[in-house]
């Protein structure tokens, strides 16, 4: 953990946090305190979380939780449904069962095992009732490492806001929020890590940015990179790196989509776009750019390099 002149950086949910606002140290160690609560109880690896209890109990009988917790775990649904499952909260019997991102023992599935198992990944099967969550068969996991870096964003930013912050941003592994100036955020380039594909530079206005890529985990080599495609439990290889931008303070929905939109290929990304109102920036495989409705995008300046 490290301080810097009104921010703070440390390492949580396996990722890193900065955060930087115009508030006390204080308010920056309470918002660092939320988010190791967060990480205590939505962890899927830590055995005694919350969700941990949840998978444990699949099939079996629905777990309690507060109204806070439920919170997540609606929206996640509510995602999924909208996706009709492109975006899948139960995908943990693949991603932390089978190929065991997360963990020391990962493995590449053999295609038969993924194909057994592939019918526990069902978001129908997920049920979220007066205060209770439920998963339906036996064996089913949740996993929230889809949506639940950019919840937590959300979260600590309008926590800071609360505390009268009028300068923020913060950045929980490639989930970013700003607002109050103008901010450079610096796009990875997927083809070398150690470079920049490009730059958006915000206004002062509150803006969400979420990027996904094949180059931040996998097993072996990229192809087998940790964003699977829930319903051929496989992965695809569309883009190497996918950002999606969003007007206002939406890192919750963003981090979803942007897994949505990393298993959309490239001829309906611009109806992706337009259906949740997000700009994208996409780089294939073989290195095309592409980008997908930034009309109405309240930014300063998009800059990409050579």
């Amino acid at each position: 953990m490290g301080f810097f002149i009104r921010g703070l950086k440390a390492k949580v949910m396996s990722t890193e946090l900065i955060m930087e606002a115009n508030v006390s140290r204080k308010i920056l160690f309470e918002a660092l305190e939320s988010v190791k609560r967060f990480e205590e109880r939505f962890s899927a690896y830590n055995e005694d979380s919350l969700v941990s209890l949840i998978n444990k109990n699949a099939g079996i009988e629905a777990v309690t939780c507060n109204q806070e917790e439920c919170e997540l775990f609606s929206e996640a649904l509510k995602i999924a449904q909208r996706s009709k499952g492109k975006f899948d909260p139960t995908i943990g019997a693949l991603t932390q069962g089978l190929y065991g991102f997360g963990k020391t023992d990962k493995k590449i599935p053999a295609k038969q095992e993924l194909q057994k198992t592939k019918h526990l990944v069902d978001y129908r099967q997920l049920h979220v009732k007066d205060n209770t969550v439920f998963l339906a068969k036996k064996r089913m996991r949740l996993d929230l490492g889809g949506i639940g870096k950019g919840y937590i964003a959300q979260k600590v930013f309008l926590f800071l806001q609360s505390k009268g912050a009028t300068k923020i941003l913060v950045n929980a592994g490639g989930e970013i929020l700003t607002l109050g100036k103008n901010y450079r955020v610096a796009i990875t380039n997927p083809f070398d890590i150690h470079k920049y594909l490009g730059v958006i530079e915000t206004k002062n206005t509150p803006f969400s940015i979420s990027t996904s890529g094949d180059y931040e985990r996998y097993i072996g080599s990229k192809k087998n990179h940790h964003i699977l495609d829930s319903q051929s439990a496989t992965q695809n290889h569309y883009y190497s790196s996918l950002t999606v931008l969003k007007n206002g303070i939406t890192a919750t929905l963003l981090d979803a989509v942007a897994t949505i939109a990393f298993n959309t290929p490239a001829h309906e990304l611009k109806d992706l776009s337009k259906e949740y109102d997000v700009a994208i920036i996409a780089v294939t495989d073989e290195g095309e750019l592409l980008f997908e409705n930034f009309k109405n995008l309240d930014i300063k300046a998009c800059e990409i390099f050579p």
